[in-house]
């Protein structure tokens, strides 16, 4: 077997772990703050998260200090990369579709438990009294508010409960990492997928050339200005404002295009700058998959179908495109995946492990450590084995989905709500076949799965990506990544509830949710919805159409990827600023090449580091003066 040599990489410091740890906390916080005490920002529900753009941001300031001044001291670009990466790493599972979520779960059915609902008598039974907070009276301040986490009584109500859900997670996490592991040489190496989500903090920490860029400042100024003005308008609304939202879905008023209903026009610079790095095939798919789906309410209209409930059913058209999606990755993936059945079972092959993170026989022990404990967990609790089995098939098949659409596509954002597998398995073997104390272990799992915004594997293997491009050895990164993750629950665990105690009542919404499922299913038991199933089954028919016609013919330029993508709620939001980037960046290749794309980059990227730099002093200022501040996204 051959083998290049090894490419030169730079150990982790101490220093920058410390960094690290240190930006934790206060990231950490403010993600709970903003996104389910104040329910503004939502940075956790991008792809690219602002605030530790921000934290890079700061770090680099200061490095361009230490490169002057004390150069013996200066930070390398692993260093601050490294910073980055446990920030994100961290926050991802704090994030508003995972630990904010479950927390909402954890103690709803006992609080919210009445005579009339009979959730007493309906499923308490199947319960564990480990997996949840069912003592009322630990959960009064918890609920109401204007009470302290750091109370004897409430301490131990929520210590077995947090430190076997903190488990949960770093296995769950942990299993996604070996994954990622296993998928590293493929998509980075062979396939030398774009991450273009990557682009920004790698550019920020490469050379001090990046902040002497005229065109950088240019787009800074572009997008902090605004934030500025609007965030100035909000507090005090006698100064004019820059309008950024519009919704043409208002000018139709006549059916059928009235069922077009709500169309957003934003002009966030950020979002433009997202849709500028976004390959050109990928951006012109995106609007207009988007328009498709305003062209299926304007058909249910014309042929009433949209009288039929739930039309048209995004969430399984949605999952059909998916499973085509994470089907085609491994297709093409199959001959890597085979070398590596091969090189686990000690089998000669063609593959270079020198730069990998860990070898793949280990990768593999670890991710079925990761999945036996996230099994156990589950087995434990009640569900069934094929129960188990089958909901966490469809949630990697969907995770792996995702995480190829960022890798590919870097999609700004992965709103895909209410469509995890506990509803698809509801709706293709019915709840009457699945029984109660599965269905009741479905409840607590929707925590992490009501959306997908907040999954650890694409930020883990974008990880991998930046180590990869900024010369971090993987091994170490890969050890680094995972600790943030485990540090950063168990400070998310604790910001959470100190929130809870003080505010009271916070995201009770995401508990309804999952509860009212539970007593829908329990009391109107249901077999196979057919209905439900059919979208389901024309999502993957038009995904594995698209993807033959790409393959099949140059001229096609439709990609499947934004098929599910442009459906959802957060990019109906984006759907105009695309379009936008596509029209400049098309404008701008087809008159002055790709060395025009390239000398403007810079400007785009200045419009985002604006948005975030600003968005971020607002909300931090707002932890400080205890309010509400303005906020510039809108999803």
């Amino acid at each position: 077997m051959e083998t290049s040599p090894p490419i030169p990489t730079e150990n982790i410091t101490w220093r920058a772990i410390l960094l690290g740890l240190l930006s934790l906390p206060l990231n950490i916080y403010l993600v709970v703050q903003t996104e389910t005490v104040w329910t503004t920002q939502y940075p956790t529900t991008m792809a690219i998260f602002f605030n530790a753009v921000f934290t890079l941001f700061l770090v680099a300031i200061v490095n361009l200090f230490l490169t002057r001044y004390l150069p013996k001291w200066k930070l390398t670009q692993a260093e601050m990369l490294t910073v980055y990466l446990m920030v994100t790493l961290a926050c991802v599972v704090c994030g508003h579709d995972l630990l904010q979520a479950t927390m909402c779960v954890l103690g709803h059915a006992a609080w919210f438990a009445t005579p009339e609902n009979e959730w007493q008598t309906l499923f308490f039974r199947y319960i564990p009294d480990w997996i949840a907070v069912m003592d009322r009276g630990a959960l009064t301040g918890y609920y109401e508010g204007t009470s302290n986490l750091f109370q004897m009584e409430h301490i131990q109500a929520w210590l077995t409960p947090v430190l076997v859900w903190l488990v949960f997670f770093s296995a769950l996490a942990f299993s996604m990492m070996m994954l990622s592991v296993i998928l590293r040489k493929q998509w980075i190496e062979h396939e030398k997928l774009s991450y273009p989500i990557i682009l920004l903090p790698y550019e920020m920490t490469k050379d001090a050339g990046f902040y002497r860029n005229r065109l950088l400042w240019i787009g800074f100024a572009i997008g902090c200005g605004v934030d500025l003005l609007n965030g100035i308008s909000f507090l005090y609304p006698f100064v004019p404002s820059l309008p950024i939202r519009h919704d043409i879905g208002l000018l139709f008023t006549e059916k059928p295009l009235s069922a077009i209903g709500s169309t957003p026009i934003h002009l966030n610079p950020y979002a433009i700058g997202i849709g500028f790095l976004m390959p050109l095939d990928l951006s012109l798919s995106c609007w207009l998959f988007y328009l498709f789906w305003k062209a299926q309410l304007v058909f249910g209209a014309m042929t009433g179908m949209n009288q039929t409930p739930g039309y048209p059913h995004i969430d399984m058209q949605s999952t059909g495109a998916y499973f085509g999606l994470c089907f085609f990755a491994l297709w093409i993936t199959h001959k890597h995946l085979w070398q590596v059945a091969r090189n686990i079972l000690g089998l000669k092959t063609n593959l270079d492990t020198t730069n990998e993170p860990m070898g793949y026989r280990s990768a593999f022990v670890g991710f079925l450590l990761g999945i036996a404990v996230v099994f156990g967990f589950c087995l434990k609790a009640g569900m069934s084995w094929w129960g188990v089995l089958g909901f966490f098939s469809i949630q990697f098949i969907l995770v792996l989905a995702f995480t190829r659409m960022r890798a590919e596509l870097g999609t700004p954002t992965m709103d895909f709500y209410r469509a995890g597998p506990g509803l698809f398995l509801t709706s293709l073997v019915g709840s009457r076949k699945i029984g109660p104390p599965t269905l009741t272990g479905f409840a607590f799992l929707y925590g992490f799965t009501r959306n997908y915004r907040s999954q650890p594997m694409p930020n883990q293997l974008e990880g991998f990506k930046l180590a990869d491009r900024g010369g971090i050895n993987s091994r170490q990164i890969l050890w680094v990544m995972w600790g943030a993750t485990v540090i950063g629950l168990a400070i998310g665990f604790v910001a959470f509830l100190h929130a809870g105690y003080i505010h009271g009542n916070l995201g009770t919404w995401r508990g309804q949710e999952a509860f009212s499922d539970l007593q829908r299913w329990l009391n109107l038991p249901n077999d196979t919805d057919w209905g439900r199933m059919g979208f389901f089954g024309f999502g993957i028919t038009l995904t594995l159409t698209t993807l033959f016609m790409r393959l099949r013919f140059i001229w096609w330029q439709l990609h499947p990827l934004a098929y599910p993508l442009a459906g959802n709620w957060n990019f109906g939001r984006l759907w105009f600023p695309v379009f936008l980037a596509w029209l400049l960046k098309t404008i701008l290749i087809r008159h002055g090449g790709i060395g025009a794309y390239r000398r403007t980059l810079p400007l785009f990227l200045g419009t985002m580091l604006g948005e975030f730099v600003m968005g971020s002093i607002w909300a931090i200022l707002g932890l400080f003066l205890g309010q509400r501040m303005y906020s510039f996204k809108h999803w």
